[in-house]
C-alpha cells in the first residue's frame, strides 16, 4: 500500500479556486489491489479540485488502456478506456460516504487518499462484454478458438438430431 500514496491530494494547504491534479496508473497500482479483475494498464488521470469553504469537489477525467480477456475467444487484448465523473467531500462531525457521490469528512481530515476512487472508476468503466474490436468489418478474435467454438454451436446439434416424428404430438399440445 506503500504505492498508493502517491494518489494523495493534500487540500489543507490550497488557497480556494480550481487546483489541478495528474496521476499516472500502471501495472504496480493494480498489484495493490488483491482482487483486482485487471492486472495491466496503463491510463492517465486528471483530477480538478474545485476549493471553497463548504464543499470540495473532484472531477475525474481516466483516459489509458488496461489489459483485459476477450469474453469470446479468451485472448487478452488492450482495451481502451475512458471516465469521467465527479465526487463530493463535505465537513462533517465524523468520516463516512452519504452517497456514492458525496463523501462526508471529519475536521481532522487534511488529505484525501483517491487510490480507491481511482480503482472503483477503472472497474466501472469496464464493459459488461469485453471482446475485440472489430478491425475493418472483420473480428481480430483468435480465429482458432472460434472455429473450436463454431463447431460446438447449439443449432447444428439441434438440427442433427430432429425427428420428425415429435411434430404430430406438437400438433395435440396446440390444439389443447
Amino acid at each position: 500500500m506503500k504505492d498508493l500514496r502517491k494518489y494523495v491530494i493534500p487540500f489543507a494547504g490550497l488557497k480556494e479556486g480550481r487546483h489541478e491534479f495528474e496521476f499516472d496508473v500502471d501495472d504496480s497500482f493494480f498489484d495493490q489491489f488483491d482482487s483486482s479483475e485487471i492486472k495491466k494498464g496503463k491510463l492517465g488521470v486528471n483530477v480538478v479540485l474545485l476549493k471553497n469553504q463548504q464543499v470540495l469537489e473532484l472531477s475525474f477525467d481516466i483516459n489509458g488502456l488496461v489489459k483485459t480477456v476477450c469474453d469470446r475467444c479468451l485472448d487478452e487484448f488492450d482495451f481502451p478506456l475512458s471516465y469521467q465523473g465527479k465526487l463530493f467531500f463535505k465537513f462533517g462531525e465524523k468520516s463516512y460516504e452519504l452517497t456514492d457521490e458525496i463523501i462526508i469528512l471529519s475536521p481532522s481530515e487534511h488529505e484525501i487518499n483517491i487510490s480507491q476512487f481511482i480503482y472503483e472508476f477503472i472497474h466501472l468503466a469496464l464493459p459488461y462484454r469485453r471482446i475485440h474490436p472489430n478491425i475493418d468489418e472483420a473480428s481480430s478474435c483468435n480465429a482458432v478458438m472460434i472455429q473450436k467454438l463454431e463447431t460446438f454451436r447449439t443449432d447444428d446439434i439441434k438440427k442433427a438430431n430432429y425427428n420428425p416424428s415429435w411434430d404430430k404430438l406438437k400438433d395435440i399440445t396446440d390444439k389443447n
